[in-house]
């Protein structure tokens, strides 16, 4: 169930509240009015985000954090007005944080429309409406859809800029299951986690060129 639900348990809110404000860098100046308008302004922006259960929550959390990062990174690079090298730096950094919680963005919002499509697909209400509990016959074969470059909710295309987007906020979420497949040169023999698809194992192991990616193999639930 969506996490802002009034049927949520408040353990759980007050669990997503704790993690996104210990992730949030601290407001200028710190102090406790605007810690405590800076804690409301990301929460409102979780849950603008529709997260539908905890592992949506987590991203939502690392999106929101992530962005107000790279937003205090640039303002930092504001302030060294005479230091042009840490003016770079916090670019740099500001533009790091900024595409993991773009590429985190891109995740959330796949996973919510396969979700919302699917149940969209197997709702009692939508099939009634088209009359399917009144006919002879089952629903109409979907017809086939149209060419990838005519739809306008096609997935867009990966680019390589996103795959090491995607593997960069990989290992900020999970750094020991990244130093696992590095070590193990590939994914390890017996997985007890989700494998992550083979161009962020890739990218993982970019460092080392004779590496091989093995496909996913069973992983343990």
């Amino acid at each position: 169930m969506p996490f802002d639900t009034p049927d949520t348990p408040a353990a759980n809110r007050r669990e997503i509240f704790a993690r996104l404000c210990g992730e949030l860098p601290p407001p200028v100046p710190d102090t406790p009015d605007l810690r405590a308008e800076r804690d409301e302004d990301a929460m409102d922006a979780v849950v603008a985000l529709h997260p539908g259960d905890a592992f949506e929550a987590r991203l939502a959390v690392s999106i929101v954090a992530m962005d107000a990062h790279a937003g205090d990174c640039l303002r930092s690079a504001g302030l060294a007005v005479d230091d042009p090298e840490k003016i770079r730096r916090c670019r740099a950094q500001a533009a790091t944080m900024a595409r993991q919680s773009d590429a985190a963005l891109r995740s959330l919002l796949r996973i919510q429309a396969t979700r919302e499509k699917q149940m969209a697909d197997k709702h009692p209400a939508a099939m009634e409406r088209a009359g399917y509990w009144f006919k002879e016959i089952g629903p109409p074969d979907p017809a086939p859809p149209p060419p990838a470059a005519a739809r306008s909710d096609a997935e867009p295309e990966r680019t390589e800029a996103d795959i090491d987007a995607e593997a960069e906020l990989y290992v900020v979420m999970y750094p020991d299951r990244a130093e696992r497949i590095r070590a193990a040169g590939g994914l390890p023999a017996r997985l007890d986690f989700g494998a992550p698809g083979p161009e962020i194992v890739a990218r993982l192991l970019k460092a080392r060129p004779n590496a091989k990616v093995p496909m996913p193999r069973d992983t343990v639930s």
